[in-house]
């Protein structure tokens, strides 16, 4: 079989998208049930510049740990590790992000802070991030810090829900590097949705196995998968795939078996059928709730 659109899934499998499967464990949150959440996925959206009304205020993405650790071999505490992204958007269009990533291990610690204040727009899926002030610094392993400006930067965004059910602002960078972010509110009890998924299985030709192969979840409009609010998942054992929680509108799923690990679909991986020429019409949509979704993989020659 040949794949009739590799790209998308090649683009997919060279994110860290790869990283992110399970999707993380949100803040807690009080919050009830209800409607279904606004969405922009696909560029599909109106364009407008003010900040949406279901965006406006504070959210953050990640967790840093408030706890030190002691270390023996040089007996000093260290310091905090993880990350933590604050973003505060504003109803007359400006905004604040207080960004921290710090990692390391033993007595090499290393950080990087960045903080900027200034103006967002939004046209359709996309934010753009126009920074008047601010700075970014870092440290490696307790060097020097170094000091760099803040440029403009545009991201993709959708707001969205996340594998418990909770509302969530899916940010990635418009190019689709990186993992997407999950923001969650911190000025109010966020909202949480019934958990509508969708569940299925996947087989591989005969003489094939289904381990190592992932099932995309895109948005019906969003055949290219452009949205952050992409779903991964993986394959369990029995050839099972289970997206616990999307929201209440159709999509597409795809499924890749990259078995040399190189992010990209050549010869001797497995994508369902629908990926391929010879697929057998066109690419049908599921919409949630649905248990009983197959997928048949074949190989790619």
């Amino acid at each position: 079989m040949k794949t009739k659109a590799p790209l998308t899934l090649a683009a997919l499998l060279l994110t860290a998208l790869l990283a992110a499967c399970g999707g993380g464990t949100p803040p807690s949150s009080d919050g009830g049930t209800g409607t279904p959440p606004p969405t922009s996925g696909g560029g599909t959206g109106t364009g407008y510049s003010s900040v949406p009304t279901d965006l406006q205020g504070d959210w953050q993405a990640g967790e840093a740990s408030p706890i030190g650790y002691y270390d023996p071999s040089s007996g000093a505490w260290q310091g905090a590790t993880g990350s933590s992204f604050i973003l505060k958007l504003r109803a007359d269009g400006t905004y604040s992000y207080t960004g921290l990533l710090a990692v390391g291990s033993g007595s090499c610690q290393s950080k990087i802070l960045s903080t900027e204040t200034g103006r967002v727009t939004f046209g359709g899926d996309k934010m753009t991030f126009t920074p008047t002030e601010g700075d970014v610094q870092s440290t490696v392993c307790g060097g020097p810090v170094k000091h760099a400006p803040v440029t403009p930067s545009v991201r993709r965004w959708a707001l969205s829900v996340d594998n418990y059910g909770k509302e969530a602002l899916f940010t990635q960078l418009q190019d689709g590097s990186g993992a997407p972010d999950a923001f969650y509110r911190t000025d109010r009890p966020g909202k949480t949705y019934p958990k509508i998924g969708i569940r299925g299985t996947v087989t591989a030709p005969e003489g094939r196995s289904v381990a190592g192969t992932l099932v995309v979840a895109c948005y019906a409009e969003d055949p290219t998968c452009q949205s952050p609010a992409t779903k991964i998942q993986p394959v369990q054992g029995g050839g099972t795939f289970a997206f616990p929680a999307l929201e209440d509108r159709p999509y597409v799923l795809s499924a890749v078996q990259d078995n040399n690990g190189n992010g990209v679909v050549d010869s001797g991986d497995l994508v369902d059928v629908y990926s391929t020429t010879d697929a057998p019409g066109a690419r049908p949509s599921v919409r949630p709730p649905n248990d009983d979704t197959h997928l048949d993989l074949v190989s790619v020659k």
